[in-house]
C-alpha cells in the first residue's frame, strides 16, 4: 500500500520541480517507500489531490513547489490527524521552509525525506463573516502588503523571487488608498487608517521580507505588525528595512502578540495568506497551536 504523495506543481522554479519531484520520488523508492507522484495543472489541484490521498489512507504528504502549492496542500490536510507533511521547496518564496531549515538544494531536501524529524507547529486559522474557512502557515496579510501580493502573484512582472515582490512593491504605490480599520486582539483595540496589518507565526513573508522578525512557528501566539498610514516617500523607506527587521523603531509601527485577531475595513479588502488570497474583510483569525506536523531536517 502507497504510505506517500508528492504533490508537484511543474511551473514552479522555472519547471524545476518535475525534476525534483522525480528525484525524490526515485530516493524514497531506495528506501522501499512505495507511492505515487501527482503533477498538478491548476488552480485546487493541490488541495484536491492531497484530499483524495487523505482518503486512500495516505499519512505522508509531500510538496514540491512554493508557497502557493504547499497553502493548498495545507487546505487540504488540516482537519485530518495525524497526517505529516513534507517541503521540497522549489517556488518563488519558501517562507515556511526558511522558517524551519529546509534547504533549497534538492539533494538535502530529499534527504530530510529519509532521515528528518517531525515537528510541531502551529497553524493559522481564518473565518470570514460570510463562514467561508482557510488554513495558513505563515503570514496573513491586510493593506498595503495585501495589493502587493495580489500583484506578484499575478506572474506578469519581469522577475522573479524576492525582486518580483519589490517590484510589484513600486507598481502599487501610486495607486493605493489606506483603508480605515478596527483590529482587536489580546493586546486590546486599534482603530485609524493603516498601511498594512501583518499577522503571522513565522518572521517573513515574500521570500524574505521580514515583517514580523520575532516571530516563533511553535509557541501558540501571532507577532501582529501594524503599520499606520505614512507618506509614499516612508513606504520605500520602510519596504527597504524590511530586509532585516529595522522597520520596528520606526514610530509609525506597532508590534504585538496575540492568539486570535479580528479585523473589520472600510473598505472591504481581501486577506491574503502565504501570498494565496482567502477572504474579505471581516475577519477571524485564530491560531491553532501545533495544529501541523512537519518534518524538518534532524
Amino acid at each position: 500500500m502507497d504510505n506517500y504523495i508528492i504533490i508537484a506543481n511543474p511551473v514552479s522554479g522555472k519547471g524545476r520541480a518535475t525534476s525534483v519531484a522525480e528525484q525524490a520520488q526515485d530516493a524514497l523508492t531506495a528506501a522501499n517507500h512505495k507511492g505515487q507522484l501527482k503533477l498538478t495543472n491548476g488552480a485546487g489541484d493541490a488541495k484536491r489531490f492531497a484530499q483524495e490521498a487523505i482518503a486512500n489512507g495516505i499519512k505522508w504528504v509531500i510538496s514540491c513547489g512554493g508557497d502557493g502549492t504547499l497553502h493548498e496542500i495545507v487546505n487540504g490536510i488540516a482537519k485530518v490527524p495525524d497526517v505529516t507533511l513534507s517541503i521540497l521547496p522549489c517556488g518563488r518564496g519558501n517562507d515556511l521552509a526558511t522558517a524551519l531549515k529546509i534547504s533549497r538544494k534538492p539533494q538535502s531536501a530529499i534527504q530530510t525525506l529519509l532521515t528528518g524529524t517531525p515537528k510541531q507547529i502551529d497553524l493559522g486559522h481564518v473565518r470570514s463573516e460570510k463562514g467561508t474557512e482557510h488554513y495558513f502557515t505563515t503570514i496573513t496579510t491586510c493593506g498595503y502588503d495585501t495589493e502587493v501580493s495580489r500583484r506578484a502573484a499575478a506572474r506578469n512582472t519581469p522577475f522573479s523571487g524576492t525582486a518580483s515582490y519589490v517590484y510589484a512593491a513600486i507598481a502599487t504605490l501610486s495607486q493605493y488608498k489606506c483603508p480605515s480599520v478596527r483590529i482587536e486582539g489580546d493586546f486590546g483595540v486599534y482603530e485609524g487608517t493603516i498601511l498594512l496589518a501583518a499577522t503571522g507565526s513565522t518572521s517573513s513573508y515574500g521570500g524574505g521580507f521580514k515583517i514580523v522578525p520575532n516571530a516563533r512557528y511553535d509557541d501558540g501566539v501571532f507577532d501582529v505588525c501594524i503599520i499606520r498610514e505614512v507618506a509614499s516617500s516612508t513606504v520605500l523607506l520602510l519596504m527597504v528595512t524590511l530586509f532585516w527587521g529595522g522597520h520596528l523603531f520606526h514610530p509609525a509601527v506597532n508590534i504585538h502578540q496575540t492568539r486570535s485577531l479580528k479585523i473589520q475595513t472600510d473598505p472591504p479588502v481581501t486577506l491574503y495568506a502565504d501570498g494565496e488570497p482567502m477572504c474579505e474583510t471581516p475577519a477571524t483569525i485564530e491560531i491553532i497551536k501545533h495544529g501541523l506536523t512537519v518534518l524538518v531536517p534532524s
